[in-house]
């Protein structure tokens, strides 16, 4: 009876691992408002999602911006914004963390300040 309570309790930890363990599914359509100095904007985040990698755009009120090279780890996620500010490249990180179907963090705009965001799933 001990070696099978030791195989169910072996079999249930090495389950609750991997289920712990899996990445935030974060595909799909985000209703996202950031938050500035400057104020607030919203807009729909829409991300195409690979494992731990993903991709996708910000669409607002100034038109869509894609990006790549976005990472989920654990429940934190982090990807870059490249923007064109009048002839110069300004980069935008974005990090945060995943919380079922809501999403907060801060951003950074290159060194010119930064505020907060967040997101929840759309649908």
């Amino acid at each position: 009876m001990g070696r099978q309570t030791a195989l169910v309790c072996g079999m249930f930890s090495l389950a609750m691992v991997t289920v712990m363990g899996q990445t935030p599914d974060i595909a799909g359509t985000w209703n996202m408002t950031f938050n500035s100095d400057q104020g607030s904007q919203a807009g729909t985040l829409t991300i195409q999602q690979d494992g731990e990698a993903f991709s996708g755009s910000i669409s607002g009120d100034q038109g869509d911006l894609p990006f790549e090279g976005g990472t989920i780890t654990g429940n934190a996620i982090e990807w870059v914004l490249e923007i064109d500010a009048g002839g110069q490249f300004l980069e935008i990180e974005v990090q945060g963390t995943v919380d079922g179907d809501e999403m907060s963090g801060s951003i950074d705009f290159g060194g010119y300040g930064g505020g907060d965001w967040t997101a929840t799933r759309g649908g």
